[in-house]
């Protein structure tokens, strides 16, 4: 399958938990007929194991709905909990895969949209292969709109006028309209959470041991599997037998000890600076170079800050785009039936219509 298909990313495994990464466009080339992407995609998620947790990161203003659908239909089937998390722009087909995860989270300054079906036709065609276009798309918008109505709670008709009317909602907006279920803000505090042995500080891996995480003095084997710092998870040590208050101190108690942590210290810091960058790295998505750079050398920052500047770069060059979508937006295919042929009615443009045509021709 040519790479630049891929358009998701599993990353952060650790044990029984992943996150899927969805930024930029679900798919620009349609599912539908397309018998390769998303069996590799099947294969990726079945490929990680057995899990408990998946969280779907989003930043996106949409793409295929067949892409949308198969992705958020093998993730509502899955055993794990899956959980949505919006980024920056949940928008379009985005929204069908969101709806499919068992509870939404949204940044407070994200931004959520729904529009009508939508596709993109090249060629020629007469009146009745341009019915049956349409037959298709009210197909399409009545399985989306059953989606939206099963999430929300919300009447039919009130949730088929949102999209009619193509709307752009705050994230507090798409909660109160029921799309949303939780804002970060309204999360329980700060999430401290071991996983593998590593720490992990809301779902950001820090690449710390977690017995060894300054301020957390855990039992190695009786560490839960993530608990709240408001709920007071960490151990208090209250029985030393002497007071210790300097580096001093503890260095006069435990000299060995120290000793250790420092050499441990000395031969991280080295470890951890490969580590920012390849996580850098590992992030950065094409036409972010310069802001790549200067995260990795000129001005370096962790993995997690530069997670955070390339979603509010991505935010601001990404209001062109929206601009740009809204008075482009008959033209556009965005959300609908992609078209994968080229001019001249060829290739699986014509594939689709006789699909269409010969459905009509059954009793």
């Amino acid at each position: 399958m040519p790479e630049n298909k891929k358009f998701w990313k599993f990353c952060n495994q650790a044990g029984n938990k992943v996150e899927l990464l969805l930024y930029g466009d679900i798919s620009q080339t349609s599912w539908w007929g397309d018998e390769v992407t998303p069996k590799q995609f099947a294969e990726e998620l079945a490929g990680l194991g057995a899990l408990d947790e998946i969280t779907v990161r989003i930043n996106s203003g949409g793409g295929d709905v067949f892409a949308a659908q198969a992705i958020g239909n093998q993730l509502e089937q899955h055993p794990a909990t899956v959980t949505a998390k919006i980024d920056g722009l949940c928008a379009s087909a985005a929204t069908i895969v969101a709806c499919h995860c068992g509870k939404v989270i949204a940044a407070n300054d994200s931004t959520y949209m729904v529009h009508p079906v939508r596709m993109g036709a090249y060629g020629y065609y007469n009146a009745e292969e341009l019915q049956k276009y349409i037959e298709a798309m009210n197909a399409i918008r009545e399985s989306i709109v059953g989606l939206y109505v099963k999430k929300t709670g919300r009447d039919k008709d009130e949730v088929a006028g949102w999209m009619d009317e193509t709307s752009w909602w705050t994230a507090a907006q798409a909660k109160e309209n029921g799309f949303i279920d939780e804002l970060t803000d309204e999360a329980d505090g700060t999430v401290i959470e071991n996983r593998d042995g590593l720490l992990f500080v809301n779902s950001v891996n820090t690449h710390l041991p977690f017995d060894k995480a300054p301020n957390f003095v855990q039992s190695s084997k009786a560490a839960p599997a993530s608990c709240s710092v408001n709920n007071k998870c960490h151990k208090e040590v209250t029985n030393m037998a002497n007071e210790i208050k300097t580096v001093d101190d503890l260095r006069g108690a435990y000299p060995a000890l120290v000793n250790e942590i420092e050499e441990a210290a000395a031969n991280k810091a080295t470890s951890d600076e490969r580590q920012r960058i390849h996580d850098i790295e590992d992030m950065a998505l094409s036409g972010s170079e310069a802001l790549t750079n200067e995260a990795k050398f000129t001005k370096p920052v962790s993995a997690s800050e530069y997670a955070v500047a390339m979603m509010k770069a991505a935010k601001e060059s990404g209001g062109a785009w929206l601009n740009a979508a809204k008075s482009d937006a008959d033209k556009s295919g965005m959300g609908g039936v992609k078209n994968s042929g080229t001019g001249g009615g060829t290739g699986k443009q014509d594939e689709f219509m006789d699909a269409i045509k010969s459905m009509g021709k059954k009793q």
